[in-house]
């Protein structure tokens, strides 16, 4: 007995080594934000121990420069570098989303808004940041929402118009527009459907992109002031030359989290990509 669409989809996802990976390291970096809510061993902004302590048990990550406990750090900043990602990740989606299906599909509205995608995809976009920042200090939340419409929606809205363009010359699209079937029913229930996946696996480069852009924001002393990441960590880490005492501990595992936490970002997304595809 053949399987349906979606049980080839949901199959191949299970069996798809790519995928599973991406799973079991995202499941681990949300388990640890989620930790942050109810649990963490010590106050991230408090002196608890002796100065540049590394590794050991009472602190498992060392601490700073004035004692503070970096594994506690490192659980609270996962809460905030997460929310950046899927929260730009998914306004970029909504934003690529809507755009690209009207210039695909709506022969009038196509250059405009494929102009207006040129100028964003033109914008100097990490100068930018750094300009807006330094006029309104930024949350987690307009950060996240400046990476989505300055960097995150142009490459998405691309691809989908393409899609679409694609789309319409398919036969039951035809056919459907012969049968007199609406044209806002032929773009939600045939169009829309077809663009989702592969929308989706653009979403998950731009949860990519926000957290690599916002660590470089706190690098550089403009990321969000009042939230604390692993971009933060990292930017602290620098301001008190951690490298200059052998501090490694306190810049390197708050920048292989963002490195391993974006690997499995991006093995789920070709992963889920390559699903898509063969079915």
């Amino acid at each position: 007995m053949s399987m349906s669409k979606e049980n080839v989809v949901v199959w191949s996802i299970k069996h798809n080594s790519y995928v599973l990976a991406g799973l079991i390291i995202l499941c681990f970096f949300v388990g640890v934000a989620l930790l942050g809510l109810v649990y963490l061993p010590h106050n991230p902004l408090e002196s608890v121990g002796p100065d540049y302590a590394p590794p050991s048990l009472r602190f498992p990550f060392g601490t700073t420069n004035i004692g503070q406990d970096v594994f506690s750090q490192w659980i609270y900043g996962a809460r905030s570098t997460l929310i950046v990602g899927f929260l730009a990740g998914f306004i970029t989606i909504v934003i690529g989303l809507a755009i690209g299906i009207v210039a695909g599909f709506i022969n009038l509205m196509d250059e405009p808004l494929m102009r207006l995608t040129d100028v964003f995809l033109a914008m100097p976009t990490l100068p930018l940041l750094i300009a807006i920042a330094e006029f309104v200090r930024p949350s987690i939340f307009s950060v996240s929402i400046l990476i989505a419409v300055l960097i995150g929606w142009p490459g998405t809205a691309r691809v989908v118009r393409s899609s679409v363009l694609s789309l319409k010359t398919q036969p039951y699209i035809e056919v459907a527009r012969l049968s007199g079937v609406p044209s806002n029913q032929i773009m939600f229930k045939d169009i829309v459907k077809h663009i989702l996946p592969l929308s989706l696996t653009y979403a998950l480069f731009s949860v990519i992109a926000a957290v690599l852009t916002e660590a470089s924001l706190d690098f550089i002393g403009v990321g969000p002031s009042t939230d604390y990441s692993w971009g933060a960590q990292i930017a602290l880490a620098n301001q008190a030359n951690a490298v200059l005492f052998g501090a490694w501990w306190w810049f390197l595992i708050p920048g292989l989290s963002i490195a391993v936490f974006s690997t499995g970002i991006a093995l789920l997304a070709y992963g889920l990509e390559s699903v898509f595809k063969e079915a």
